[in-house]
């Protein structure tokens, strides 16, 4: 009895796809970096300041330094705000990039509220306490603080101006050390703080004092004031 016996057909292999997958990705990565560095789709061509009225667009800018004509994803975005952040007039300072061309600078200042004498000058003083700028002469309607810039004292002194009520008309301000705020009222009366803490509580014991036409007042400790 005769059989026929076929040959056994052979597995076709499947050929991984992994190689030609590595190679697109590699293709991928090739063109997105000559698309950023070297094409010129995303060149620096304007920087925006946003957030300036004490400075002006171009002094911001040119303490900036960032180059036009370069490629955006090569500005230095941390060398900007190191640089921006060390002058006085700035708070805070957001770096950003605009794709495809721009170049975003926000900057928050800082907002003077007294002002230090010092000897080159007038310091202006901010909400914390910190030197936000030198000009030739207190501006109106500031506070001369008799204490340094950015120190402990100066920041108790500016705990206490916040609280100051606007009848005192406080005429000046000194701070010797954190714990030794004095206030010199237009009236001649004087009104000792100690430090500037619980500074609205001081101050409301303070105005029942000199409703009694006391001259010195000391209410470094709130709970067992003196005057006379």
């Amino acid at each position: 009895m005769a059989k026929t016996i076929k040959a056994a057909k052979q597995k076709r292999r499947k050929q991984s796809k992994l190689p030609w997958l590595v190679w697109l990705i590699g293709v991928i990565l090739i063109a997105l970096w000559w698309s950023l560095y070297q094409s010129k789709w995303f060149i620096t061509e304007t920087v925006t300041i946003q957030g300036v009225s004490r400075l002006t667009p171009e002094q911001v800018n040119a303490v900036a330094n960032a180059p036009l004509n370069e490629p955006l994803i090569s500005q230095d975005i941390d060398g900007i705000t190191e640089r921006l952040t060390a002058l006085p007039e700035i708070k805070a300072v957001l770096v950003e990039r605009g794709w495809p061309k721009n170049l975003v600078i926000t900057v928050t200042e800082r907002v003077p509220i007294a002002v230090a004498a010092t000897a080159g000058g007038f310091n202006l003083i901010d909400n914390e306490g910190k030197n936000s700028g030198l000009v030739a002469a207190p501006p109106a309607g500031l506070l001369v603080i008799a204490a340094a810039p950015d120190s402990p004292a100066m920041i108790s002194a500016i705990n206490v101006i916040s609280a100051l009520p606007s009848e005192w008309q406080v005429v000046g301000l000194s701070a010797t050390s954190q714990d030794n705020v004095v206030a010199n009222l237009a009236s001649g009366a004087v009104v000792i703080f100690g430090s500037g803490d619980n500074a609205q509580k001081k101050v409301e014991v303070a105005s029942a004092l000199l409703a009694q036409n006391y001259l010195t007042v000391n209410v470094s400790a709130p709970e067992a004031p003196s005057a006379k």
